[in-house]
């Protein structure tokens, strides 16, 4: 029987993880049946699913010992994985609309993957009004190289809507499935990861530096060294395992269109977005703060680093500009904050990203601690990512994949993710929230769609610079 090792910087997630904050992410992808399928269309894919044994990493490993927690947790090889358990076909209630599916999806995301078992599960769900049917992964962050699993879900998919051999991804390879797993990090040699210690150990000596100055000399510390604390908000308060689940859709074109318009990059508009979604919330509810409300853009270990590779566990900070009334003095808000962001960061040297990422996570991990948590003041309120998926469309057994959306984990004292993804000309927006914090979270969604709207009367009106 096989056992591996889980990377440090993997294990974290486990060990952040309690009752109420399960550190799994989802993927909800939404299909249309092919013209003329049978009514047992979904019964048959499922059934073909089934007929494959899950006999490859990470799908048929789990935690060595019995909900192992601790820093440097292991994998074991199980010989019976129970697809069963892992795999399962559920149906909506009538009459199958997107109220139906978030409700479902909501339970789904609540419950904590079992320490005893593989860290994963997939559903398929069928019942969605006008031939349609979803598919919900999810899996433990540890198992998960990416900021989230969206590639991992494009990896079962074909771009020929004519292909019938669909595989499930417990039957991919490693390499069709790109799972960041301790399995596929198994080829790395000692001499390797010894070198790549001895560099991060320097490194990280040098960001600790680099933060003692600038507990020193606070005027001269960059934003990414001793960033400010948040203000406290709704945001920022002790969660439960319950999630709400909320989606958005946008043409892509509309999108750029507008970026465009307001000579912005999509990323700064959707930023901008999420702030103005956010302000007319919180007002709604008399519960805005004063100050500006701060995203966190998760960082991926690899983005310019090759030397650890891993998870994002931490990121950058952006100031979302919700407390300015007027929203092209937001936007202009929005965009000054992205751009001192990027320049922090282009300033370090390569080495040093993966260091100075790990570093700043610590006050966060700091905060997921029983007891701690609550005196640790908040270094942001929410998270924000937009993931690069495709352009192309994708299928899966002749089905059209017609909305893909991030499902993400929360945290304690940090209430809500935005995760946007583009495919095939959309860009498709999840939601996730604390149920008790966020009671009406689709309204946010709603709000996000009236922003897009409202600029672009501004735009019509002239009132924006071309």
């Amino acid at each position: 029987m096989k056992t591996l090792a889980l990377k440090p910087v993997d294990a974290v997630w486990l060990m952040m993880e309690s009752a109420d904050t399960p550190m799994h992410v989802g993927v909800l992808a939404i299909f249309t049946m092919p013209a003329g399928a049978p009514d047992d269309y979904v019964a048959r894919l499922a059934a073909k699913m089934r007929e494959h044994p899950v006999r490859r990493a990470p799908w048929n490993y789990r935690l060595a010992g019995e909900g192992l927690t601790g820093m440097g947790p292991g994998l074991v090889e199980v010989r019976d994985v129970d697809l069963n358990y892992h795999f399962q076909q559920s149906a909506l209630p009538g009459p199958g609309g997107e109220r139906e599916l978030g409700i479902m999806v909501s339970r789904l995301h609540s419950a904590a993957l079992d320490r005893n078992r593989p860290l994963w599960e997939l559903h398929l769900i069928e019942g969605l009004e006008n031939r349609r049917f979803a598919l919900f992964l999810k899996i433990h962050h540890a198992l998960v190289s990416d900021v989230n699993a969206i590639s991992l879900a494009f990896s079962m998919l074909s771009t020929s809507s004519r292909r019938q051999d669909a595989k499930p991804l417990w039957a991919l390879s490693e390499n069709q499935s790109g799972v960041g797993s301790a399995a596929a990090d198994e080829a790395l040699n000692s001499d390797r990861q010894s070198t790549d210690a001895g560099v991060s150990l320097s490194s990280l000596g040098q960001a600790g530096l680099g933060m003692l100055k600038g507990m020193i000399s606070p005027r001269t510390a960059s934003s990414y060294l001793l960033p400010r604390a948040a203000p406290r908000s709704t945001l920022n308060r002790p969660i439960n395992q319950q999630r709400r689940f909320a989606t958005q859709q946008f043409s892509e074109q509309r999108i750029a269109k507008l970026a465009a318009a307001t000579s912005s990059t999509v990323n700064e508009l959707l930023t901008y977005l999420c702030g103005t979604s956010l302000r007319r919330f919180f007002k709604e509810y008399n519960a805005l703060p004063e100050a500006s409300l701060v995203g966190l853009i998760p960082v991926s270990l690899q983005e310019r680093s090759g030397h650890i590779s891993g998870n994002a566990i931490t990121g950058i900070r952006v100031e979302l500009g919700t407390q300015i009334g007027n929203p092209l003095a937001r936007l202009a808000a929005v965009k000054a904050s992205i751009k001192t962001v990027r320049e922090d960061r282009a300033s370090l040297p390569d080495e040093a990203v993966t260091p100075y990422v790990l570093l700043r996570a610590a006050p966060l991990i700091a905060s997921q601690l029983p007891g701690v948590g609550r005196f640790v003041p908040p270094a942001f309120n929410l998270r924000v990512s937009n993931t690069i998926g495709t352009g192309k469309p994708r299928y899966i057994d002749g089905a059209k994949l017609e909305s893909i959306y991030p499902v993400s984990q929360l945290m304690q004292y940090a209430a809500l993710s935005i995760d946007c993804v583009n495919y095939a000309g959309t860009l498709n927006i999840g939601f996730t929230g604390a149920r008790d914090t966020l009671p009406h979270l689709q309204r946010m969604a709603v709000y996000m769609g009236q922003a897009v709207t409202d600029l672009e009367e501004l735009v019509r009106k002239g009132e924006v610079a071309a």
